[in-house]
C-alpha cells in the first residue's frame, strides 16, 4: 500500500480585512479558514515617477526609510516601488530610487510612459505609436534598462511594456497600442526580455480586452509574467473591480499598479481602504501600488517626507501582509463587515478591519484550522490615529469580538498557539496506518481519508490534551493508495 499524508498543515501568518458595512446592535461575525488559501500578495507600494518641483528625485536616504523602513510607526513599510523608464536614456535617478528600494527589501516594478522617440511613427516622446520595425529594438532597449538595473543592484520584480497603451496623453509622454499590437509584440519578441519579468498592459481603465488576445496566444503569454491595470473611470472616479479568470487561469498575477486621488482627507483614505479590500478579495489582485510615494497633492508621505493619512492607511497592509502571504477564505453573515484573509509564513496573524460609517461595527472573529493565542494587538490609522497600537484584545477559543471605531482601520496582530497541526510521520505494520501528530492541545482533531484525492471521508475524531499524539486508521488495508489531511475542528 502507498501512503501519503495530503496537504500537511503548515504554520502561517494571517490578516483580515473589513469594510463597509452597517453597524448592528449585535456583533456581526465572519469565519476565517485558514486551509482555503487564494492568491500570492506580491506587495504593496507607490510610485516615484514625474515628482512634483520641490519633491527630491532620486529621493533621500530618509524618505525611503520613511516608506519603507519598519523600525517605528512612522515607517509605512511598503514592498513594492515603482519607477519610470526615461526614454532618453537618462537613467541614473531610476537607479538610485530602485537601489534603495531594494536595499530596503522592496521590490521594483519599471514602466516606460514612451519608447525612445526614434522608434515612434511621429518620432516624438508625446503621441504616436511604436513602429512595427522597432519592435525588436524595443524590446532589447527593455532588456538593456532591466540588465542595468540588475548590475547596479537593482534587479527589476517586473518590467512594463507600456503605461496606459489605451490613453495618449497630447501634453507628456504617451504612447498608443491596440490590443492586437501588444499581443504581437509579446508574440514575436517579448521573449527577448530576459532580464526581468514582463508585466503588461497597465490598461489605463482596466480594460481587460487589452491583454485577452496575448493571454489567448500560448505563444504570447508564456513571455509575460504579470498582467497589470489601472483604475481610471470617467471624470477620474474608479472603476468597478472584477476578477479577472482568464489571466488567472492561465497563471499570471494581476498587479494594481496605479490610482490616485488629489485628497488628503480621512474620507478618502478610508475608499482607498475598501478599494485596497476590493483589488485582493473582488479581483483576487497580487499587488496594490498608489500612484506617487512622495507629493502634498496624492503622496502617500508630502514633499516635506512626512507620512499623511492614506500613507498609514495603506500601511495597514504593507506592514503587516507581506509578500510570499496568501489570501485566505473567509465565510461572513449578512452583517458582516467585508472581511478578506491572508497568511504568511511564521506562525503570526493579523486581522485588518476597515470601518468606513460614522459609529463604531461591532464585530465578531472565529478561526477554523488553527489556534490562536490569548491576545491579540489591535492597530489603529483614523482621524487622530496614526498606525497607533493600542492594549491588547482577549482572544477565547480561537475568537474575538472587537468594536472598530468610526471611519477607521484597525490591524489585529497575534499568533498561533503552538503552531499548526501537522502529521510527523506515516507508517504501516500489522493493516495499521499509524500518524504520530502534533498541534495546539485540547482542541478536536479530524483525520480524514481518501483514495482519488476527491472524494474524501471522515476517519476518526478526536480532542487532543496531549501532543504530540499518535492516530491510528485501521480500516486501509485493502486500498492500493491512500491519502490522508489532518485539521483542528469537526
Amino acid at each position: 500500500m502507498l501512503l501519503k499524508p495530503y496537504l500537511p498543515f503548515s504554520a502561517f501568518a494571517l490578516a483580515i480585512a473589513l469594510g463597509g458595512v452597517v453597524p448592528s446592535a449585535h456583533p456581526a461575525s465572519c469565519i476565517v479558514d485558514w486551509n482555503n488559501a487564494h492568491q500570492r500578495i506580491d506587495g504593496f507600494g507607490g510610485g516615484v515617477v514625474f515628482l512634483n518641483p520641490g519633491t527630491l528625485d532620486p529621493v533621500t536616504s530618509a524618505n525611503m526609510d520613511t516608506l519603507f523602513g519598519t523600525n517605528n510607526v512612522n515607517q509605512l513599510g511598503l514592498t513594492l516601488l515603482r519607477i519610470r523608464i526615461d526614454p532618453t536614456t537618462n537613467w541614473s535617478a531610476a537607479r538610485l530610487d530602485g537601489q534603495k528600494a531594494v536595499a530596503r527589501g522592496a521590490g521594483v516594478l519599471a514602466t516606460p510612459w514612451s519608447p525612445p522617440a526614434g522608434y515612434k511613427d511621429n518620432t516624438n516622446v508625446i503621441g504616436g505609436s511604436l513602429l512595427p520595425a522597432q519592435y525588436t529594438n524595443y524590446a532589447i532597449y527593455l532588456n538593456n534598462f532591466a540588465g542595468y538595473m540588475s548590475s547596479n543592484g537593482a534587479p527589476l520584480k517586473a518590467i512594463s511594456l507600456q503605461n496606459e497603451p489605451d490613453f495618449v496623453p497630447t501634453t507628456y509622454e504617451g504612447c498608443g497600442w491596440t490590443a492586437t499590437q501588444l499581443q504581437t509584440f509579446c508574440h514575436n519578441v517579448a521573449g527577448l526580455i530576459t532580464n526581468a519579468p514582463v508585466i503588461m498592459p497597465e490598461s489605463a481603465s482596466y480594460n481587460q480586452a487589452m491583454s485577452d488576445p496575448t493571454l489567448t496566444d500560448s505563444a504570447a503569454t508564456a513571455n509575460i509574467t504579470f498582467i497589470g491595470e489601472h483604475l481610471y473611470g470617467p471624470n477620474n472616479t474608479a472603476v468597478p473591480i472584477v476578477d479577472y479568470p482568464l489571466a488567472h487561469s492561465a497563471g499570471k498575477p494581476t498587479w494594481m499598479t496605479e490610482y490616485l486621488v488629489n485628497d488628503q482627507t480621512i474620507d478618502t483614505a478610508i475608499v482607498t481602504a475598501q478599494q485596497i479590500h476590493d483589488c485582493l478579495t473582488v479581483g483576487n489582485m497580487s499587488a496594490y501600488i498608489w500612484w506617487k510615494c512622495l507629493g502634498d497633492a496624492n503622496g502617500l508621505v508630502n514633499a516635506s517626507g512626512v507620512p499623511q493619512i492614506r500613507g498609514f492607511v495603506v500601511a495597514q497592509w504593507s506592514r503587516f501582509v507581506r509578500p510570499g502571504f496568501y489570501r485566505i477564505d473567509v465565510a461572513s453573515d449578512a452583517d458582516s463587515a467585508a472581511v478578506s484573509a491572508y497568511k504568511g509564513a511564521n506562525g503570526a496573524f493579523a486581522i485588518v478591519a476597515v470601518n468606513p460609517n460614522s459609529t463604531g461595527i461591532a464585530q465578531a472573529f472565529s478561526f477554523t484550522n488553527c489556534a490562536v493565542t490569548n491576545a491579540v494587538t489591535p492597530w489603529i490609522t483614523s482621524s487622530n490615529l496614526s498606525l497607533a497600537a493600542q492594549a491588547a484584545a482577549t482572544v477565547a477559543n480561537s475568537s474575538f469580538t472587537y468594536t472598530v471605531p468610526a471611519m477607521s482601520v484597525v490591524t489585529f496582530v497575534g499568533q498561533i498557539s503552538n503552531g499548526p497541526p501537522h502529521i510527523n510521520s506515516i507508517s504501516l505494520a500489522g493493516g495499521k496506518v499509524r500518524m504520530p501528530v502534533s498541534g495546539p492541545t485540547n482542541y478536536d482533531y479530524t483525520l480524514q481519508t481518501s483514495t482519488n484525492l476527491v472524494n474524501w471521508q471522515v476517519s476518526l475524531k478526536t480532542n487532543l490534551s496531549v501532543v504530540p499524539f499518535t492516530l491510528e486508521d485501521t480500516n486501509s488495508a485493502t486500498d492500493a493508495t491512500r491519502f490522508y489531511r489532518l485539521k483542528l475542528g469537526p
